[in-house]
C-alpha cells in the first residue's frame, strides 16, 4: 500500500526517489498521484509527503492529486533553458540542483519513471557525475517498492477495483444475453437476418458496450473460439464466423477509460451444445477453479496454489508445468497474478514463484485455470479477479455465471 512506502525506503537506504516526468503513461506516478493525469515530476523525501513538479498548463490537473504542486518556475527552469539554449547536460544539471537544494535532498537517491532508455541512461550518469559528493544514484531491487507497495491494496483501491469489476461483469452478462438472440442455421450462428455472426460482430458489440460503462480494451481483448481457443493468447480472428458448439474463450480486461484499476475474467462458453469431451473438462477446469479459491490462505505460498492445481489436473492425465515443463497441451501457464493500474502485476501465482512470495491481505489477484487442445479444436478457461479480506478470505469482484452453454433461440 501507499503507506509502506516509506517504511520501504528506510529498509532499503533510500533518501529520496524521482519519478521522471514524461508524456508516457506511468503507472508507478498515477499510483502516487491518485490518477491525476499531468506529466509530473514527482518527488519524494523520506518522511515527507511526496511533491510534483509540473508545466503552468497542468497545474489544475495535478492539483487533483491532493499533493502539493510545484510549477518549472519554481525553479526557474524556463531562465535555465534560455541561458543553456541546446545544452540539456546543463539545464538538467542546473534544474536539479534547484529541486535537490529546495527539498533539501541529499544522499541515496532512487529513480523510476518511463521514457527512452538512451535518453534517460545519460541523464542518469550525467546527474550522477554533476552532483557527486551531494547524491548518489541506487539501484532498488529487482522487485522494486513500487511493485512491493501495489501488491496489497487500500480501501480506495479496493472501492476502485470493484467498481471496475462490476461494469466488466456487466458487459459480460450482456454478452451471454446478446449471443443468446441467435440462432443456429446448421452449424452457424446467424442474426435475425440469416447473416453469420462473427468474432468482429462480437467484439464490436462488447466495446461499445465498454464505452458505454466508460470503460475501454486497452490491451485487446480475447473471443478465440475452436483451435484459437486452444491457444492461450490467441485474440481470435475478427472474420471467422461463429459455430455451434465449439469452444469460445473470452477473456475481457479493460480499464475506466482513460486509465484507473482493471479488472480481469475470463469466461469458456459454447453456442447451443457442447460436445461430452469438452463438458467434462469444463467440469474439470471448474472443479480447479473451486478448490483454488478455497484453498487459498494468507500467508501460503502462492505457488503452493499453482501446485494445487497441477496435480488436480495430472491425477486426470493433463500435461502441466510442473510435470511437463514446455508444454503447449494441457494446462500450459501460471494459475494468476496481481490485478491493478497494470493488468499484470505482483504477486505472481506460478510454480517459479519464489517461496518467500506468499498470499496477503489486499492483495488482488486473477485465478484462471485452463485446458488447452488445440489440435482437438478446444480450449477452456475460467478466470475470476479475486480480492483477500480482511477475514484472509478470498472474495470474487466477478460477477457472471460460470455456464458452458449458451442456448440460441432456435
Amino acid at each position: 500500500m501507499k503507506s509502506d512506502l516509506d517504511h520501504l525506503m528506510q529498509e532499503r537506504g533510500i533518501d529520496a526517489f524521482v519519478i521522471i516526468g514524461t508524456e508516457n503513461d506511468d503507472t508507478d506516478r498515477s499510483y502516487i498521484t491518485n490518477g491525476a493525469h499531468a506529466s509530473a515530476t514527482v518527488v519524494k523525501k523520506y518522511g515527507h509527503a511526496p511533491v510534483l513538479i509540473v508545466s503552468g498548463m497542468e497545474v489544475d490537473e495535478a492539483a487533483k492529486s491532493g499533493l502539493q504542486v510545484y510549477t518549472f518556475h519554481n525553479f526557474k527552469l524556463p531562465q535555465i533553458m534560455k541561458e543553456h539554449a541546446g545544452n540539456r547536460r546543463a539545464i538538467t544539471r542546473e534544474f536539479y540542483g534547484n529541486i535537490f537544494d529546495e527539498f533539501e535532498i541529499n544522499g541515496r537517491l532512487a529513480f523510476y519513471g518511463t521514457g527512452s532508455v538512451m535518453q534517460t541512461w545519460k541523464r542518469l550518469n550525467h546527474i550522477q557525475q554533476d552532483f557527486a559528493g551531494r547524491i548518489e544514484i541506487v539501484e532498488d531491487e529487482e522487485t522494486d517498492i513500487f511493485q512491493v507497495a501495489r501488491r496489497t491494496k487500500d480501501a480506495d483501491e479496493i472501492t476502485q477495483l470493484r467498481e471496475s469489476g462490476a461494469k466488466t461483469s456487466q458487459v459480460l452478462r450482456a454478452t451471454r444475453d446478446w449471443l443468446s438472440t441467435h440462432r443456429a442455421a446448421g452449424d452457424a450462428v446467424v442474426n435475425s437476418d440469416g447473416q453469420p455472426l462473427t468474432i468482429g460482430d462480437v467484439k464490436l458489440f462488447v466495446r461499445m458496450r465498454l464505452m458505454e460503462a466508460g470503460m475501454e480494451d486497452t490491451e485487446g481483448m480475447i473471443f478465440a473460439q475452436g483451435r484459437d481457443a486452444g491457444v492461450p493468447h490467441s485474440r481470435g480472428e475478427a472474420n471467422t464466423p461463429l459455430k455451434v458448439g465449439q469452444t469460445i474463450v473470452f477473456d475481457l480486461f479493460p480499464r475506466p477509460i482513460g486509465g484507473g484499476y482493471y479488472h480481469d475474467s475470463t469466461r469458456t462458453w459454447c453456442l447451443g451444445e457442447a460436445s461430452p469431451e469438452v463438458e467434462e473438462a469444463y467440469r474439470l477446469v471448474m472443479h480447479a477453479f473451486t478448490q483454488s479459491m478455497e484453498a487459498l490462505t494468507v500467508g501460503q505460498p502462492t505457488r503452493e496454489l499453482q501446485e494445487l492445481v497441477c496435480d488436480i489436473f495430472e491425477s486426470h492425465g493433463h500435461p502441466t508445468p510442473k510435470s511437463t515443463p514446455g508444454t503447449s497441451v494441457g494446462y500450459v501457464h501460471s494459475l494468476g497474478h496481481g490485478v491493478g493500474l497494470d493488468i499484470h502485476e505482483a504477486p505472481g501465482i506460478g510454480n517459479f514463484t519464489p517461496s518467500q512470495v506468499v498470499f496477503e491481505t489486499g492483495n488482488v489477484v486473477s485465478i484462471e485455470p485452463g485446458l488447452y487442445y488445440p489440435e482437438k479444436g478446444w480450449g477452456i478457461r475460467v478466470e475470476d479477479t479475486v480480492f483477500i479480506d480482511e477475514s484472509g478470505h478470498a472474495q470474487s469482484m466477478t460477477d457472471c455465471p460460470y455456464d458452458l452453454v449458451i442456448p440460441l433461440t432456435g
